[in-house]
Formats: C-alpha cells, structure tokens, sequence
C-alpha cells in the first residue's frame, strides 16, 4: 500500500499469526466463535417466540453461558431478522458468515477501486490485521455491523458515482439496524456543502416515520430499547463502561480517570451533560473539517472526492458515541492512504522513517484506544494545516 521494507513484512505476518493464535487461543479457553451473531440469533428467536429479547436471562438455553452478553439492538431489527429464530442454529450461523466473508471482500474490492491500492498480499493483510487485527476480530465476532459496512462501502461506491439516493437509501436501510449509522448521512454534505441538507434531513425524517411505525405496532418493545441504550439495565452497566472508546464514551469516563478511579457503574455527570458536551465538541470538529475541505485549493484539486470521504469518515468515527472495533472497518485502509498524503518535504522528516515507524505501530498496538488516537491525530493535523496554511497534505 505504501511501503516496501521486509521487516515490515515480517512484522506484519508475525502479527497475523499472532492474532489466528490469540483468536484459537481463547475459543479452547471456552470463549464462543461469532459470539455476537449467537446473541443476534437468541434475541431473534426470543421475540419470534413472542417474548421480550432484552435482557441477560431473557434467552434460556438458546444463549450459551459463556457468552454473557445482552440484546441491545434496535426493534425495528428484531422485527425484520425474528424469523431467523425460526431456522437452525448451525443453518443460520453458516449464512452469517458467508454473508460476513462477502461483506470484507466487498469493502476491500471498492476501497481498492476507489483509493487505488492494489492487490498485493501486503495490501490484503494489512486491512486484515492493522490496528490490533480490527478486522479479523470484527469477522471472528460475528458482529453484524460487518455485514452493514458491505453495505456502506457499496454507498461509498454509489457517492463516487454521483448516486446520492442510493447513497441515502443504504444509510436508512443500515439506520434500522444500528440507529447512530444515520450519523454517515454527514458524508454527502462534505461531498455537496449545504444544498445536501435537504435531502439529508428528507431521509432522517422517514427514519423517524419508520421507527414511529415500529413504535406504534409495540410501544412495549420501543421503551424497553430506550432503557437498554440508557443504561438502565444492570447487566448492561459493565460492557457500557469498559468497552469501546468514541468521543461521548471519553466524555464520560474521563472524569472518573482523571480522579484516579477505574471501577465505576455510573457516568460523572448526567446524561443531559454528557450529550451536551458531546454535541458541542462534535459540532466543532465536523464543521471545522467541512469548512477545510471547502477550501478552494481542495475543491479543486483531483483528490476532493478521496479527502471527503477519508476526513468525512473519521469525523463519523470520531463522533459515534461508543466506539468499537467493528466501527473502523472502513477506516484502516483510510488511515494508510492519508499517512501517504501527508507532505513529509513540507514538514521536513524524513519520509521513509516516519512511514516505517507509523505502520510499525499500527501493527503492533493492540490497545482498542489507539485506533481513536490516531483518528484524533489526523484530525488535528488536517484543521492546524488548513486553518494556518501550512500545507501539510498533497491534494
């Protein structure tokens, strides 16, 4: 992708073996493969049975006592995946994957085209295994934001194409599966500027109408999904608070870090305060790189398109709530092309060593927090570039 160093290589398959070791590792120590499918199938086959799907003991014996955790996803995806509760177990998992398998090759095929990347072994291990192996775990969870961003990245694909309804469609189909991926409707208006809101704001509101329907049919299913997502359910509170990263999830731990505390079960503020610092910071990073990336020397140069969606991404990721691996799917191909972009001549290092170094540490840094610093460093750097001209990315 942009290097050539057989160290580097070396690296790179002694952490693809690593991550294939530590993987089979934990399924001998009694952890579940797929395990986020196996809850995605329990809860589906709760409520096609006419029961609540949430809730740690809400499953019975569908759910195996090792996985430990709880539905949280929307009504309106139970809705459309509760006949799967209806199939085998074994049936279903296998089609789960396959559909997973399709997804990755889907995503890699379209972020090649578009960022023109080609298919070196390199280029495929490193979207597999970069960044602590997000992509590899992502798949060997089962979760089903793999199959979503299949989706998503076929959306990319219809932007660079001009489809923009199709575009808007993709996100409103994904939406009701995972309410907070509206948030890639922002991606439009890097590309087109303000005139994309009415279009944007067309689809956020039969977003609205569609779960207003859900609602409607069982209000009692709506309300118990609310409480889920506000932590009001006990046995959520652990993986709410010791899981994932993302700008509100920072928001609400950093308090307690900064006061030397690492066991909690409750945010320092309240949730209305959280939200609100979560808004306002959001507003401004978001806005700070529409405003950049609607520069003149950006627009019109041949990579407008390829910085939209590159920078547009990591706002997304930047201001998802809760952070996860699954959710930087997209982006590791994203960070690789970006740290090629950068104008080492300008900024006057040496641009092999500091490419070397960046790759070794995308390789070798495990910790599900990096991936958000490095978003967060790119940001930065991109805003400081713009707004002091200092040219530090060739458009």
């Amino acid at each position: 992708m942009i290097y050539k160093s057989r160290f580097l290589d070396i690296v790179l398959i002694i952490i693809s073996f690593y991550s294939v070791y530590f993987i089979v590792h934990k399924f001998l120590g009694g952890k579940i493969p797929f395990w986020d499918f196996h809850i995605i199938y329990c809860a589906s086959k709760t409520f096609f049975l006419g029961n609540f799907p949430y809730g740690l003991e809400a499953h019975g014996e569908c759910l195996h006592p090792n996985i430990t955790l709880t539905a949280n996803l929307m009504p309106s995806t139970y809705e459309m995946l509760k006949y799967l509760g209806s199939i085998n177990i074994l049936i279903v998992n296998f089609f789960w994957v396959f559909l997973e398998i399709i997804s990755l090759f889907l995503i890699f095929i379209v972020l090649r085209k578009i960022f023109k990347f080609d298919y070196d072994w390199r280029n495929f291990f490193l979207f597999f295994f970069s960044f602590g192996s997000v992509v590899f775990f992502s798949f060997i969870s089962g979760n089903i934001s793999v199959i979503l961003y299949g989706f998503l990245a076929i959306g990319v694909y219809f932007l660079q194409k001009k489809l923009f309804n199709y575009y808007y469609i993709i996100v409103l189909f994904v939406s009701l599966f995972k309410f907070y991926y509206l948030i890639f409707l922002l991606l439009p208006f890097y590309i087109l500027g303000w005139k994309s809101l009415k279009n944007i704001l067309v689809y956020l509101f039969l977003f609205f109408v569609i779960q207003y329907f859900f609602y409607m049919k069982n209000p009692d299913l709506t309300i118990a999904f609310l409480d889920v997502i506000q932590g009001k359910y006990q046995d959520n509170l652990p993986i709410r608070f010791q899981t994932g990263t993302g700008l509100y999830s920072i928001i609400e731990k950093m308090p307690w870090i900064f006061l030397g505390i690492n066991n909690f079960e409750k945010s320092f503020f309240s949730l209305g305060t959280n939200l609100f610092f979560w808004f306002i910071t959001s507003s401004m990073i978001s806005l700070s790189v529409f405003f950049c990336l609607n520069s003149k020397r950006i627009k019109n140069s041949k990579n407008h398109f390829l910085f939209c969606i590159s920078f547009g991404i990591l706002v997304i990721n930047f201001i998802i709530p809760r952070l996860v691996v699954y959710d930087l799917i997209l982006t590791v191909p994203i960070l690789f092309y970006l740290l090629n972009q950068i104008n080492f001549k300008k900024i006057q290092i040496n641009e092999f060593k500091i490419k070397f170094f960046s790759i070794f540490l995308f390789l070798v840094f495990f910790d599900h927090h990096f991936p958000f610093l490095v978003i967060i460093t790119f940001l930065t750097l991109f805003i400081y570039s713009e707004f002091y001209k200092k040219n530090m990315f060739i458009y």
